[in-house]
């Protein structure tokens, strides 16, 4: 694309390309917001996990060398 041709034909071009999308059916984004999402609850989950026995590990070290 350019806008050689003036605003006009930039947005002729900008109506081509957009014609040439391909846009997901309702379907396909139910089943990609259902993906996200439970992915988001599963990293959650590990990273608190994680967390929690970090800090756990980390209050053990510091309260075994004296901190």
């Amino acid at each position: 694309m350019s806008i050689e041709g003036g605003p006009m034909k930039f947005i002729e071009e900008i109506k081509m390309e957009y014609a040439k999308v391909t846009w997901p059916n309702k379907e396909e984004v139910k089943n990609a917001t259902i993906i996200v999402a439970a992915m988001s609850v599963a990293l959650s989950i590990y990273l608190g996990v994680f967390d929690l026995i970090a800090s756990r590990l980390l209050d053990v070290l510091v309260s075994s060398f004296g901190g």
